[in-house]
């Protein structure tokens, strides 16, 4: 009987083996750099990731929304809508206060492309519009093998109909710049010789060493999420 027991354990555990692997998914790959552009897949050129770069930094800082791509070989068996709800939370795009942001995933195996819409901008991208954007930006230059074109197409319509959600806003005014006076700048100078002279420039080259830090200003996602607005097409 143990002997029996035992075996039945064994077999229920290794049945038990691929559910558990299903139910895990496909594994996101973790962003690489600003999180705007993530072509695992490789099918961007360098101009065309460029361009993206530059209008997804671009739009954060008029909306602060952020729009990312999202290219992946494939999703394995996950469904593209599953697949882009993961991807969305774990990139965390948008604020945590607005969740205004929008991943645009596709994945090239499977044929399938979709636009993950984050809670804050359902209204401005209903499931209807992400579908139409999809149907005309999108999968004409797929079926004719042009995936760079498209994903790039269809992120420009992403921008604009973002950037149309926050045209109505007032800008904050820019501050007025403010030069320091002579005698302050004579006192930095000379505070600079004195460290240079007694300390070997040690806080000097240390406040360069923090101001060069902080013009990296890497782009992450703001903690943002998803309730699985959107759509999703195959091609």
């Amino acid at each position: 009987m143990k002997r029996t027991a035992s075996l039945l354990l064994v077999l229920c555990f290794l049945l038990s083996l691929p559910l558990h692997a299903s139910a895990s998914g496909q594994s996101i790959p973790a962003p690489q750099g600003d999180l705007y552009v993530q072509d695992t897949a490789h099918v961007l050129s360098a101009a065309e990731k460029n361009e993206l770069l530059s209008l997804g930094r671009a739009l954060e800082d008029k909306t602060s929304a952020q729009l990312a791509v999202l290219t992946v070989p494939s999703i394995g068996e996950m469904n593209i809508d599953d697949y882009s709800n993961k991807a969305y939370r774990a990139y965390k795009l948008g604020t945590k206060k607005q969740n205004n942001g929008v991943l645009l995933v596709l994945a090239v195996k499977e044929k399938k492309i979709r636009i993950e819409v984050g809670y804050g901008l359902e209204g401005a991208i209903t499931d209807g519009k992400a579908g139409r954007i999809i149907d005309e930006d999108a999968i004409p230059s797929l079926q004719a093998g042009k995936t760079g074109e498209a994903i790039t197409k269809t992120y420009r319509t992403l921008a604009k109909e973002i950037s149309k959600e926050y045209s109505g806003e007032k800008k904050p005014e820019p501050k007025e710049k403010t030069s320091l006076p002579w005698w302050a700048i004579i006192l930095i100078v000379l505070l600079i010789f004195l460290d240079i002279k007694f300390l070997g420039g040690f806080f000097t080259f240390f406040l360069l060493s923090l101001l060069r830090n902080g013009g990296n200003d890497k782009r992450n996602g703001g903690g943002g999420s998803s309730g699985g607005g959107g759509a999703g097409r195959g091609w």
